[in-house]
């Protein structure tokens, strides 16, 4: 468990399942996670079960994030490693209610992330990538030293139009633990 001041990280449990699936098929969330299929309840159980595995495998770690006050999970976030030789990992968050969203907790968790990549995993550089449309999501990682490194255009189909990636990366040396 990864503990913050407003919110904690912690793996996925079954009992997860149906607070999930209350926000999961969410069409707006759908679409920031590029995402064009709904899951059932039965899929989102799979999936929970192959972060296990995953993380048993050391391959990548999800957690779900908890708002410390009430204990609801209010979205996921993954570290997936990449390549362990040049320590590199991809990183992705989710946030499901928009209620939650713009009050600093996705911020939160990331640097909770971060932290446990660079200084727990060991890893030299993380990376992700976002939708150049999502403005908030992209001031949040820059916020956090994240630099742009590339766009990938139209690389993805989203409710009815195709949108570009922006590629963005940070390195254990532009990382301040103070953010």
């Amino acid at each position: 468990m990864l503990m913050g001041n407003n919110v904690f990280l912690r793996g996925l449990v079954l009992d997860d399942v149906n607070e999930l699936f209350n926000y999961w098929n969410n069409k707006d969330f759908m679409n920031y996670s590029g995402r064009i299929n709904p899951y059932s309840k039965e899929e989102l159980i799979n999936w929970i079960q192959a972060t296990w595995k995953e993380r048993e495998e050391k391959k990548a770690f999800t957690f779900a994030i908890i708002k410390i006050n009430d204990k609801v999970i209010i979205g996921t976030i993954r570290l997936k490693i990449v390549n362990i030789i040049s320590r590199r990992a991809d990183i992705s968050i989710g946030i499901f209610n928009p209620i939650f969203r713009d009050k600093g907790l996705g911020t939160e968790s990331l640097k909770l992330l971060i932290d446990f990549a660079f200084n727990t995993m060991n890893f030299l550089s993380l990376e992700l990538k976002v939708f150049t449309k999502n403005k908030r999501a992209v001031s949040c990682y820059e916020k956090l030293g994240f630099k742009k490194v590339g766009v990938r255009r139209k690389a993805d189909f989203v409710d009815g139009e195709y949108l570009d990636d922006l590629v963005m990366d940070l390195l254990i040396e532009e990382w301040k633990n103070d953010k």
